[in-house]
């Protein structure tokens, strides 16, 4: 495997420098911060039960919470360009679902799809009230969370072997598998979805919008903690920090099984706690956050300049519903309130801001809302009958 050249590493860090300027003029006037924005067709609640995280996240009764796997292919087919090596990967995750869904007629389900600096944990915090798969469980509907190929428990090559574009790939060939039911599923059988809504948080969520956009496999997207634009000084800092690690071959290493080529985006425990949480999140989810501060592959955080252009060219062309919610103390995007009036093709274009909440929306003050007004979105969007 090959390492990125100098030059091209120096001309996406000067990409990334400009990201800013980039993104902030291609937003367009919307709401003020800390309001809540829906375009013509979709109503969201405007209100959040007052339920705090005290305890270990507690499955909702009825519901399954099973181990998953996928066979992938480490490739590139998507409309963006960046190198895979190839390989044939597993990739991890689960499946969390009312039981009743999974025997239903006509199933539908939600991929979810975490972010650079974070992974499946993400969706599923182990915190009562803060675990939005179960919360979305309780609510009637289905979630299939996975680690990204280099994360947590899914394989991990070297950090240089794949890219933004092959994760948007490797995300839509497990859409079709959950399509067609063509995944192992740990103590039962795998089910064959008729709806498949893709969800991606963060970064996650410009893989949603590649996938969609290059491959049109899905029902609607779901974005949370995401905009390609309002890249903010905070975000540069890390990136551009990163990036400089990643051209030395990335962090060192524990020991000899230790892959290359990872870094951490947030250079610092404090960095991830600041970057991720606002300054009311509950002590119980700070304390669960803060063990999952991680290493990310080189090859994904490089690729993720030209993808985030890619993407500013191409939003508008995406053809399927879409709700996003932000965090109104996120300091890693600011400035977002025009994002929803790029999606000039989608039928329905909902978005959401969390008044208290920073980068990691999906789990800090304020998530009820969020919660809410995801199931009140996929009861429109991708209801299971």
């Amino acid at each position: 495997m090959s390492r990125p050249l100098g030059r091209a590493v120096r001309v996406a860090a000067a990409v990334a420098a400009l990201l800013t300027v980039a993104a902030t003029t291609a937003a367009t006037p919307g709401p003020l911060p800390g309001s809540s924005y829906a375009a013509p067709g979709g109503d969201v609640p405007a209100t959040a039960s007052a339920s705090a995280p005290t305890a270990t996240a507690a499955l909702p009764e009825g519901v399954v919470d099973l181990p998953v796997e996928f066979t992938v292919d480490n490739v590139n087919r998507t409309r963006g360009q960046c190198s895979a090596d190839g390989g044939e990967y597993t990739v991890r995750g689960h499946l969390t679902a009312p039981a009743e869904v999974l025997e239903a007629d006509a199933p539908a389900v939600s991929l979810l799809v975490h972010g650079t600096n974070t992974g499946e944990w993400i969706w599923r915090l182990d915190v009562e009230g803060r675990n939005y798969v179960n919360e979305l469980a309780a609510r009637g509907h289905a979630s299939v969370t996975i680690d990204r190929l280099g994360y947590g428990s899914s394989d991990i090559p070297d950090g240089f072997a794949s890219c933004s574009g092959a994760h948007a790939d490797i995300a839509n060939q497990v859409v079709e598998q959950l399509r067609g039911g063509g995944y192992e599923v740990d103590g039962g059988e795998p089910t064959a979805f008729d709806t498949v809504v893709m969800g991606g948080h963060s970064s996650g969520a410009l893989v949603a919008e590649t996938a969609s956009v290059s491959f049109g496999n899905v029902d609607g997207l779901l974005l949370t903690g995401w905009a390609a634009v309002g890249i903010t000084d905070d975000t540069n800092r890390r990136f551009l920090s990163a990036y400089q690690t990643c051209l030395e071959g990335g962090e060192e290493h524990s020991g000899p099984g230790d892959p290359l080529g990872y870094v951490h985006f947030d250079p610092t425990l404090e960095d991830f706690r600041e970057g991720g949480l606002g300054a009311d999140a509950d002590p119980a989810v700070l304390a669960e956050v803060e063990e999952h501060w991680g290493r990310n592959p080189c090859g994904v955080m490089i690729s993720e300049p030209m993808a985030i252009l890619y993407d500013l060219d191409l939003v508008g062309g995406i053809d399927v519903p879409v709700h996003l919610v932000f965090g109104a103390h996120d300091v890693l995007r600011q400035g977002v309130e025009g994002y929803p009036g790029l999606f000039t093709s989608s039928p329905d274009v909902t978005s959401t801001t969390l008044d208290d909440a920073g980068h990691f929306v999906t789990v800090d003050a304020g998530s009820e809302l969020l919660y809410d007004t995801a199931a009140a979105w996929l009861e429109r969007h991708a209801p299971t009958s």
